[in-house]
């Protein structure tokens, strides 16, 4: 007790010139500071052993979470500033501590977390959910986190897990929802240009692909437009086909793929090119059969060699068929490589 009593009040200013200790007994007993707008501006919690800025329930050790405006942590020096994170190493709590940095949309949703840094463990998030094996997230969302170690998303207003990844064994995803690289480097987009190679000069080499689905083959129409259109400079490097509808009749086959560009048809195959039966045939055709289309024997204009169109060319199916009752309806995608011809 002091000689005011238990309790004391001070209306005006209070000047301390030397040290000064607050429950020096350890007690249960909350210290408070008000600021102008604020009735917790600093709090301690002390049965909690907290400290919060602006709040009156912190939910870690040093909370800041002011009702109004912004809450910001500036730490300015003259010198070099910088932030540390350490975890003591002698495990003298008896449980594995790691350093981790943490950034939510809220302390109460677990799947909120935009930043998350850490040790490969489970860093003591117990106020907003349990994390483990999760050394560095930068994310949109925490939706299957657990298949990467680094991840970087863009808020293009859809479900979008991530469009660069490092995922589990060090692979690499890169693109629209790549939930898991199925390979070292795997590029996932809907179609167009995937990937390119460029040197020091203007030289390069784009790899991409164009997909065109439920194309119905018309009886008596070949050649047929995929309403596919292969960029000026480049070739096609394989042709998927992919029969969705069987067709029904004496005869139906896919001879060639061919380009016509500036009313020039020149066809991808020479005579080596075998058809392809869209007629089930001993029971190796069905719904469901795929063909792969390599160009490896370019025709036009003659032998090996690939004429690079200066225009797009409009790629189509070349085929022919009998007396159909039902048109085959095919899926096809084009692997093409383009080239910088400057």
């Amino acid at each position: 007790m002091s000689e005011y009593g238990d309790d004391a009040s001070v209306s005006g200013s209070i000047e301390v010139s030397g040290s000064s200790t607050f429950n020096e007994g350890s007690l249960d007993a909350d210290f408070r500071v008000e600021s102008d707008s604020q009735t917790h501006m600093l709090f301690i919690d002390a049965g909690n052993n907290r400290i919060g800025v602006a709040t009156d329930s912190p939910l870690g050790t040093f909370h800041i979470k002011p009702s109004s405006g912004d809450a910001n942590l500036i730490v300015e020096g003259t010198q070099d500033v910088g932030l540390g994170l350490v975890a003591d190493t002698d495990n003298s709590g008896g449980e594995d501590q790691n350093p981790y940095l943490y950034m939510s949309q809220e302390t109460s949703t677990a799947g909120a977390y935009q930043l998350l840094m850490g040790l490969e463990g489970t860093a003591d998030l117990s106020y907003v959910g349990s994390y483990t094996n999760q050394p560095f997230i930068l994310s949109k969302n925490s939706e299957q986190q657990g298949l990467r170690t680094f991840q970087i998303a863009t808020d293009d207003g859809g479900d979008v897990s991530s469009r660069f990844s490092i995922a589990t064994g060090g692979r690499i995803a890169i693109g629209d929802a790549v939930q898991a690289a199925d390979a070292r480097l795997h590029v996932k987009e809907v179609e167009g240009d995937i990937f390119k190679m460029e040197n020091t000069t203007a030289y390069g080499m784009t790899y991409g692909q164009l997909v065109k689905e439920d194309l119905t083959l018309t009886d008596g129409g070949s050649p047929i437009d995929t309403t596919l259109n292969l960029p000026a400079a480049s070739m096609i490097t394989d042709v998927l086909i992919t029969i969705k509808t069987l067709a029904v009749g004496d005869a139906s086959t896919i001879d060639n793929v061919a380009l016509t560009s500036g009313g020039q048809t020149s066809n991808m195959k020479g005579s080596s090119f075998s058809s392809i039966s869209m007629i089930a045939s001993a029971g190796l055709v069905a719904v469901g059969t795929q063909y792969v289309l390599g160009n490896t024997d370019q025709s036009y204009p003659a032998g090996r060699a690939t004429l690079l169109l200066g225009s797009t060319a409009d790629i189509k199916l070349a085929y022919t068929d009998t007396n159909l009752t039902t048109e085959p309806i095919v899926d096809v995608v084009v692997f093409y490589k383009k080239f910088d011809t400057s």
